[in-house]
């Protein structure tokens, strides 16, 4: 279980920081030619991305 813990802490880091490399491992690699995500959603991933880690670090650490 504790891996898992630590991938997830880890992919979300990743999104913050890199949001861009998580838009390519889930839609860029479906779109032919060059196509880029939005200022948008790389803004919302990295929000989301934070909340979630938050969440995470107040319920889940607390029970290890």
């Amino acid at each position: 279980m504790v891996i898992f813990y630590f991938l997830f802490v880890i992919v979300a880091l990743l999104n913050i920081f890199f949001p861009r490399f998580g838009w390519y491992m889930r839609y860029g690699w479906m779109v032919k030619g060059d196509s880029e995500p939005s200022d948008a959603y790389l803004l919302m991933s990295r929000i989301s991305s934070i909340i979630i880690l938050i969440v995470f670090l107040i319920f889940v650490v607390p029970l290890i």
